[in-house]
């Protein structure tokens, strides 16, 4: 193969590629960027066979053909080449770089070994815009499971019903929820649990120059195709918890107030709510009046902040990780919040004050 390729196209393929690049000690080709020269393009491809991420750049390709060539060390290469054309060309099974009067040559794998991404036969597709999709992303992400040892919860259920796209992750301490209306003219349904890494990579990869994103199912498999980018993974298998039944129909207390002021008293308050027993930072709400109250008491000190509130319904004292109340603060679109409560020690719900697309449910934690 014989292709010519700017800097900056070569580095979009790389950074948008690497992420599927495995990072365990595995065969060689899982380690690899795949290279393919085809007429006006340059095609890079990655997977550790849960994720696989395909990318397009513009290319002038003199002879088609393809390469494997070492992740890391190619990536770092390509990194610190000048800003320039690049020509790329394959001697067997290695690379040669050259740019001004300099050349690399950097040996790489069998093209023959690298598992391609499986065409996905007779899935269930649908678009919408990208924006949208990159909000509920936003909005469901910080619920999912870091070190939850169930796959499930280290997943997001997608799910269509309808005209209605839904995006769901939960910890088992909290739970998001995010809609938006699509384009479904046959009425299928449709769910399925995608990993979080690649709904975070999906996130990261979405330009605010795409204007739509594919979506593809089939029963073991989704794809999501914006712009240059293809990206497929494995659904995750098991069931996902009926998040229906979780949440309340109804409540004791709605308070409404603004985003910011209340985000900036729990980050303050969060500074000495250490409690090391639980190993978790504790915030305790007093909700009294028109007023809530925002305090914490430690051995190295105390602190209490008190912010003006609408409400409705009985006052209330509850208390909450802080982390989980500041994750959904941090991603709510809106200037003022609804917070529903129904007890000291049942869930409660944060919400924008326009609608039901959106909600984040919460469970508080219990204190002497």
């Amino acid at each position: 193969m014989k292709t010519h390729c700017s800097k900056d196209a070569l580095l979009t393929g790389v950074n948008t590629v690497q992420k599927a690049v495995s990072g365990k000690n595995v065969e060689p080709d899982l380690q690899s960027i795949f290279l393919q020269a085809e007429p006006d393009k340059l095609i890079f491809l990655a997977t550790d066979m849960e994720i696989g991420i395909r990318c397009e750049v513009p290319a002038q390709t003199e002879t088609e053909g393809t390469l494997l060539l070492p992740a890391k060390l190619f990536s770092d290469i390509v990194r610190k080449l000048p800003d320039t054309q690049i020509t790329i060309e394959s001697e067997s099974q290695s690379a040669n770089l050259q740019y001004y009067q300099s050349e690399i040559f950097l040996k790489g794998y069998d093209p023959e070994q690298f598992p391609l991404l499986p065409d996905l036969l007779d899935p269930v597709s649908f678009s919408l815009p990208s924006e949208s999709f990159k909000t509920m992303i936003r909005e469901t992400l910080i619920a999912a499971a870091q070190e939850e040892s169930r796959p499930i919860f280290k997943g997001l259920l997608l799910e269509m019903e309808g005209s209605v796209l839904r995006l769901i992750a939960t910890d088992t301490h909290r739970l998001a929820y995010s809609q938006s209306g699509i384009d479904n003219p046959n009425g299928l349904n449709f769910s399925g649990i995608v990993p979080a890494k690649t709904m975070s990579e999906i996130y990261r990869l979405l330009k605010d120059d795409d204007d739509f994103i594919t979506v593809r199912f089939t029963g073991s498999h989704v794809s999501f195709q914006f712009g240059a980018v293809h990206l497929l993974t494995r659904l995750i298998e098991g069931q996902f918890p009926n998040y229906k039944q979780v949440i309340p129909s109804s409540c004791r207390t709605k308070i409404r107030l603004f985003v910011k002021d209340f985000m900036e008293s729990v980050e303050r308050a969060s500074l000495l709510a250490r409690d090391s027993s639980a190993g978790v930072s504790l915030v305790r709400l007093e909700i009294s009046g028109d007023l809530l109250k925002i305090e914490h008491t430690t051995d190295i000190g105390k602190i209490s902040e008190q912010l003006s509130i609408e409400k409705e319904g009985a006052d209330l004292t509850i208390s909450f990780n802080s982390r989980f109340i500041l994750d959904v603060l941090r991603v709510l679109p809106s200037e003022q919040m609804r917070f529903e409560l129904s007890g000291p020690q049942s869930a409660a719900i944060i919400r924008t004050p326009a609608g039901e697309n959106y909600l984040y449910l919460l469970l508080p934690v219990r204190t002497n």
